[in-house]
């Protein structure tokens, strides 16, 4: 569950700062710096996106991710700062290592009787993927600086999920030792111990996360529009983003990955490699990929002039 006096902790210092940032950027006119741009924009990314963890046994690999935004930017003699807000959608796969309860005898005793009544220990081999969505919408606050239409900034993004799931695939191997005649059974499909298939979908359970994002990119496109005198933008980027917190909070752990129907033994459930751990790994996102922005605004002081001299704020 998320720790709401935490989560509104956090969201309480975002609203603070964001205020902070928009109230002192407009405010800067007041004491002589008139060269002040404001901007409204609209943003894209699309990129590598991996959840990182720091559990053995399972492999983490990245796929295609990105985001889609909006927000406010402020210019000044070089410098600029921003806060918007953004919907992320990370993805990741997570490989995991064969799973075989015999090895692990004592963790896993899944015992019950065969059709016979006979006292038998079931054994479960497993091999599994897990494809992880999880969805943010977030809230970014950066600052940088430009210089002839090249601009490199960094800052923070508070991110809360919105419904975050693992698809969980993959196939596990039935097989069963008779405990009475110390003899294992395996490998006899019409009895019932052969290979399963599984495909479910479950639930995450996330923190409110907080990364250290940055970009640094070029204004493609500089035009002043001859209506409206007002400044259009379009930037690309080289964008980052890497999670400073544990993103994956409690689960309702099971005692294994594997949780058999006590009524069937033929018939199981396969957790999640993450669902399985009563202390949460250590599991943050990595995004790296392009960012395309539009930004469209200027110098109110500026309308009056086609010229516009300074409206890009680096000539």
């Amino acid at each position: 569950m998320i720790n709401k006096p935490s989560f509104f902790k956090t969201i309480q210092r975002l609203t603070i700062i964001s205020l902070v940032v928009l109230v002192a950027m407009p405010m800067s006119a007041q004491f002589g710096l008139t060269e002040n741009y404001h901007f409204g924009y609209i943003s894209g990314t699309v990129g590598y996106s991996m959840l990182q963890t720091n559990l053995s046994g399972a492999l983490p690999q990245g796929k295609l991710g990105g985001a889609v935004g909006a927000g406010y930017e402020f210019r000044h003699t070089g410098f600029w700062a921003s806060v918007g807000v953004q919907l992320s959608f990370h993805r990741s796969s997570l490989l995991v290592d064969e799973y075989n309860t015999r090895k692990e005898p004592d963790q896993n005793p899944y015992r019950g009787f065969d059709t016979q009544g006979h006292k038998t220990t079931f054994h479960y081999r497993v091999n599994q993927v897990d494809e992880m969505a999880w969805n943010f919408i977030d809230v970014p606050v950066m600052l940088g600086y430009y210089v002839k239409g090249f601009h490199i900034g960094g800052g923070i993004k508070v991110s809360y999920a919105l419904d975050p799931q693992t698809h969980t695939v993959g196939t596990y191997n039935l097989s069963a030792t008779n405990d009475e005649l110390d003899v294992t059974f395996e490998n006899m499909p019409d009895r019932g111990y052969t290979d399963y298939r599984y495909d479910a979908y479950h639930k995450n359970r996330l923190n409110v996360g907080v990364s250290l994002v940055g970009e640094i990119g070029y204004d493609l496109l500089s035009q002043v529009q001859t209506r409206s005198a007002l400044c259009n933008i379009m930037i690309l980027s080289f964008y980052f983003e890497y999670g400073l917190n544990n993103y994956l909070s409690t689960w309702d752990a099971a005692e294994s990955r594997v949780v058999p129907d006590r009524t069937n033994m033929l018939d199981a459930t396969v957790y999640p490699y993450l669902n399985t751990f009563t202390n949460p790994a250590r599991t943050v996102p990595f995004y790296t990929g392009v960012k395309l922005t539009y930004m469209i605004g200027g110098n109110p002081n500026d309308r009056g002039s086609r010229s516009h001299k300074g409206c890009m704020c680096y000539q």
